[in-house]
């Protein structure tokens, strides 16, 4: 029981680094085309 509990505490955790890696990727991809958009014109 104690080593399921573990388990789904590190996968909570992969989660939470997925959504922060993707949160990142996102900004950087809404920068970049501001900066785009903003050199276009």
């Amino acid at each position: 029981m104690e080593q399921q509990v573990d388990d789904n505490t590190q996968v909570e955790h992969e989660d939470s680094i997925a959504d922060a890696i993707a949160a990142v990727a996102l900004v950087l991809i809404f920068v970049a085309a501001c900066i785009f958009w903003i050199s276009g014109q």
